[in-house]
């Protein structure tokens, strides 16, 4: 935890969307959280260098500061359906790759 591991919200990924409020990126990394929160329900990931974890992406997720001398790093990669169309102008220099099928919503891919 001292490290900033993550942590989920379980069951929050049944609940649809969440509402979000602005806060200061001076102290924060993104621009935006959930409100509302219940910290207290929290379940942290405390993985062993090398391990990862995955979630669906609509659970409450998140990781508080690194308060530790080690550094934490955080890679994100999102699995989409090929029926899925992403809009370029609602996800500005997102890059996607085709990892296999064939592309059925007309998506621009990355060459690889």
């Amino acid at each position: 935890k001292e490290n900033g591991c993550m942590r989920v919200i379980p069951g929050t990924h049944h609940n649809g969307f969440s509402q979000y409020e602005n806060v200061d990126m001076s102290v924060n990394t993104f621009h935006a959280q959930i409100k509302d929160i219940d910290e207290s329900k929290a379940v942290y990931f405390e993985l062993e260098p090398g391990e990862c974890s995955l979630h669906d992406s609509r659970i409450i997720h998140g990781a508080a500061a690194n308060t530790s001398p080690y550094r934490r790093c955080g890679y994100t990669m999102r699995f989409i359906s090929t029926d899925t169309k992403v809009i370029p102008e609602k996800n500005e220099n997102w890059e996607i790759i085709l990892a296999r099928g064939v592309d059925l919503a007309g998506n621009t891919y990355v060459k690889i």
